[in-house]
């Protein structure tokens, strides 16, 4: 995964706060119908043109000129292209208020909005001053990243206190590795995953 300038990755992760919309929907007591929909068009809109750029070279070239600065070498390839980290961002928002309990889609969607986001940008700006970089992550990062998702999942999702150090471990643990697995598929199923053992 290539890394961007610290200025084109805030910029990235921007989008990511523009996301927090779904939280805070949420929390606020809209309605889940409306926020299904909205993002169920962006999803099938988010699709069809990923499978267009990666079927036209012209969609491909056109795409790249227009938001390359925010791709990463494996999302702007013009061979074995991948999904774009927006496109996986509206899956597994929609994926989580469609089959989530309310409380459960604000913690998940909350970590990889605002959670992720919070990494990156500490990360960029302040990484590595207090403690050296171990990898191509932060110790700055994963803490704001921990932090972030901690006051969603327990200030506005309102899980129990222990439950949210659950869900911001996890989270912050799945957004440290270098992988060929998108960073908020990996956050989402691993946030998803300590709420569904805690419903046991």
């Amino acid at each position: 995964m290539t890394t961007l300038t610290p200025q084109r990755e805030m910029a990235r992760k921007s989008v990511h706060l523009l996301f927090a919309a779904v939280p805070l929907s949420l929390a606020a007591g809209v309605a889940r119908a409306p926020v299904i929909a909205t993002l169920g068009v962006m999803l099938t809109l988010a699709i069809s043109l990923e499978v267009a750029r990666i079927r036209s070279s012209a969609v491909a070239r056109a795409f790249t000129r227009t938001v390359g600065p925010l791709l990463r070498d494996r999302e702007r390839a013009t061979h074995r292209v991948r999904w774009t980290g927006a496109t996986w961002l509206i899956l597994v928002s929609l994926v989580a208020v469609s089959a989530l309990s309310r409380p459960d889609a604000i913690a998940v969607t909350w970590a990889v909005t605002v959670g992720d986001a919070s990494a990156a940008l500490i990360g960029v700006t302040l990484g590595g001053r207090l403690v050296p970089r171990p990898s191509h992550k932060s110790f700055e990062g994963s803490i704001a990243c921990f932090a972030a998702t901690f006051a969603g999942a327990c200030g506005l999702a309102g899980l129990r206190v222990t439950l949210a150090l659950a869900v911001s471990a996890a989270a912050t643990l799945a957004e440290w590795p270098r992988s060929a697995i998108d960073d908020n598929l990996r956050i989402a199923t691993a946030a998803a995953a300590v709420l569904a053992i805690a419903s046991l």
